[in-house]
């Protein structure tokens, strides 16, 4: 009884050992022997029963893509037989064409055989003669100058469908270069060699920044195509295959700025124009804002690349330039740079005065040559306006104006006019000591009665036009209108900015000042309301003014004002 008992204890120990030696074997194939570089193939891995440890594919990685890892397992018993079958599948591209040794993979203590590979060179990646999968890419000039645009173009074409599909962007050797897709990718049909394609269209604008030798580097696609199963019931996941395909190189010539063009701002275009724009019918008047509108339209050049404007200083004529805006359009020609400038032109006497004409010096690269963009001088008359000048004198003026009139004539004589000069000096220093003393207890007083005495009433004329630019919420305008307040407001002050003006109120105006201006600055009507300004600028008027003549400089406001 004990032998049999042993001899079952035996048989089961060996089976045991059967068992494990199977776990241990470890088989490995590819899905097929005719493989190219630029195809993805499947390496898949089959253990009978279980294994040590998850395997370990990283020493694949070094001359071979992963794209992908899965594993499935199944179980079966027959005849009482247990037995259970994993597989592990690696889709794989291969970097470059070779014969490669497939080393031996861990799976723990386990270890598969090693497995020689032979990666074909693809002749046909990325151009037309693949029939079902191509790319195209070119480039609108080979030779440019630096800082001048250059449209690149990729194109996909395709007859199959694709899944999990990617494009890389374009990368340029050491050279410096600024890169801006262009819009949106196409998506269009056309007819190749009779045959019907899909295709996927991207473009891209490129500005070198320095001459010499300039590479775009190929593109590179990878996706799946898809692929129709071979009947109803099979399941199999490995019928999509993966493609990566290479475009091209591109080279390009990058020439430097002429030796004849001199001018500092460096401006390589197909075309520039200058676009000046007034209001409809203006009127100049003096003191009266027309505000003045500069565009520079530039074909293949970005706006941050187009120069200020340079306002040439106009006798007669302050000038107060707003924030330029600055717009690039973009389509599939490439860029277009727009800079905007508006300046408001106030008179300060009437007449003719000829306005100087603008000259923007470019190069043109179609025709390689200079060129100027112009504003033609222009003469404007100026209204006189009866609002803006002095008011009349009052008759206790015109009195003393026609006083010395009468002292000059004959019938006065040179001992009269001693007696009542001495007369008067006498007076004069008497009231100028009795003043004095009646002053000279209370400073404060007298420091309050002076501010008030330099109070001066708001013009009418300002106050219904600023009004008016508020209703309209004409913002450039209110600008125009606080600043010339100002100035008559405070004339010691040098008031030129809305700034300046925020520094010598306070309240609710102040605030009011410094929303418009951030809003000027951003270039949005955010955080700004007409009325508020409005009422808090007609409330100001029974307010004395705040003196700025203490002796203490204000702080500037941290808000960046104009």
């Amino acid at each position: 009884m004990v032998k049999k008992i042993y001899l079952f204890l035996l048989l089961l120990a060996f089976s045991l050992c059967s068992f494990m030696v199977n776990a241990a074997e470890i088989s490995v194939f590819v899905d097929r022997q005719n493989i190219s570089t630029n195809e993805s193939f499947n390496l898949v891995f089959e253990a009978e029963g279980s294994v040590d440890a998850d395997p370990d594919f990283s020493p694949l990685a070094v001359y071979f893509d992963i794209l992908n890892k899965s594993q499935s397992s199944n179980m079966t018993i027959v005849n009482g037989n247990f037995s259970r079958k994993t597989v592990w599948t690696v889709v794989l591209l291969a970097k470059q064409a070779g014969t490669y040794a497939i080393p031996a993979i861990e799976f723990g203590k386990d270890k598969t055989k090693a497995l020689t590979l032979k990666i074909n060179k693809s002749s046909n990646a990325g151009s037309a003669t693949d029939k079902n999968l191509f790319l195209e890419v070119e480039i609108d000039q080979t030779s440019a100058y630096v800082q001048s645009q250059l449209i690149y173009t990729v194109k996909l074409f395709r007859s199959v469908d694709i899944q999990n599909a990617s494009l890389t962007e374009p990368e340029l050797s050491d050279a410096e270069a600024i890169v801006e897709k262009l819009g949106d990718d196409k998506r269009y049909q056309t007819t190749k060699n009779g045959v019907r394609y899909i295709v996927i269209e991207r473009k891209y604008a490129i500005f070198p920044q320095q001459s010499g030798q300039l590479s775009i580097k190929p593109v590179e696609f990878n996706g799946q195509l898809v692929s129709q199963r071979r009947s109803f019931f099979d399941t199999t996941p490995f019928n999509n295959t993966t493609r990566r395909i290479v475009s091209s190189q591109i080279d390009i010539d990058v020439k430097p700025i002429p030796e004849n063009f001199k001018n500092k701002n460096w401006l390589p275009s197909s075309s520039i124009k200058i676009v000046d724009e007034w209001p409809e019918n203006p009127v100049f008047k003096v003191g009266e804002p027309v505000t003045r509108t500069i565009s520079i339209i530039a074909a293949g050049l970005t706006a941050s690349q187009l120069p200020e404007i340079s306002s040439q200083p106009v006798s007669h004529i302050k000038l107060y330039p707003d924030q330029p805006t600055l717009n690039n359009q973009k389509d599939e020609n490439g860029i277009l740079g727009i800079r905007q400038e508006k300046i408001a032109y106030i008179p300060t006497r009437a007449g003719k005065i000829t306005l100087p004409e603008i000259n923007l010096p470019w190069w043109n690269t179609k025709k390689e040559r200079i060129e100027f963009a112009r504003i033609k001088a222009k003469t404007i008359q100026i209204e006189a306006n009866a609002a803006a000048s002095q008011p009349p004198a009052t008759p206790g003026q015109q009195a003393i104006t026609s006083q010395p009139k009468i002292i000059g004539t004959e019938h006065v004589t040179n001992s009269s006019m001693s007696v009542w000069f001495y007369l008067s000096m006498l007076f004069l220093t008497g009231w100028i000591i009795t003043l004095f003393l009646l002053l000279r207890p209370d400073k404060k007083l007298s420091t309050t009665k002076t501010i008030k005495k330099d109070v001066k009433p708001l013009t009418k004329n300002i106050s219904k036009k600023f009004a008016s630019a508020c209703h309209q919420h004409n913002r450039e305008l209110c600008k125009t209108l606080l600043i010339e307040w100002g100035k008559k407001q405070w004339p010691e002050n040098n008031i030129n900015t809305l700034g300046d003006i925020a520094g010598v109120t306070d309240g609710p105006l102040k605030q009011q000042i410094n929303k418009l201006n951030q809003s000027l600055y951003a270039g949005t009507s955010t955080d700004w309301n007409a009325s508020e300004l409005l009422n808090a600028f007609e409330q100001n008027k029974g307010i004395p003014l705040k003196s700025s003549n203490n002796g203490v400089k204000e702080l500037k406001p941290l808000t960046k004002l104009q």
